[in-house]
């Protein structure tokens, strides 16, 4: 892995964490469709800009990130958002020659993938009704929505990379 490949990484990784701590001071469910799609944009340029090892990083990293951030989000479910959050790398980097392509099916697999997540961790954890019912709905259609205005967030700013980059050269 190069330097400059660890450097973008490291960046992303950091405004993630960034966007996730400023999250805290919005107040209630608000806040996740600000995160959200800030977080989901950095994960989708992480994938364009450092390749599915960097995404992968990024990706893995960022829940943990929120939880030492203040996120709500108890830490054995974290691997799952984790691998939602890898998902949603990995279905983009696959099809990144067609990215609208690649952030709708992305979107959904990590939609259903969280859905199916939560719904078992309630189950298996005995997550009282009150407390199950507020991560139920955190991390099921909110994700969708926050995914795919975070791609669409992400291929602007992948755009005004794109001809920066070329207007150094």
């Amino acid at each position: 892995m190069s330097i400059k490949i660890i450097t973008r990484t490291a960046i992303l990784l950091a405004l993630t964490i960034l966007f996730q701590a400023l999250g805290r001071i919005i107040p209630g469910q608000f806040s996740q469709f600000i995160v959200g799609p800030l977080v989901n944009a950095c994960l989708i340029i992480a994938a364009a800009y450092t390749g599915l090892t960097g995404g992968s990083v990024v990706s893995v990293l960022s829940p943990f990130g929120a939880i030492l951030t203040g996120a709500a989000v108890p830490l054995p479910f974290a691997p799952f958002i984790a691998g939602g959050n890898f998902i949603l790398v990995l279905v983009f980097f696959l099809l990144k020659k067609k990215p609208l392509l690649g952030i709708a099916s992305g979107a959904v697999f990590k939609f259903g993938f969280l859905l199916a997540s939560v719904n078992l961790f309630v189950w298996l954890m005995s997550i009282p009704a009150k407390k199950a019912v507020l991560l139920i709905t955190a991390f099921s259609w909110p994700q969708l929505v926050t995914a795919v205005i975070g791609g669409l967030l992400a291929l602007l700013v992948l755009k005004a990379l794109e001809k920066a980059l070329k207007a150094e050269k």
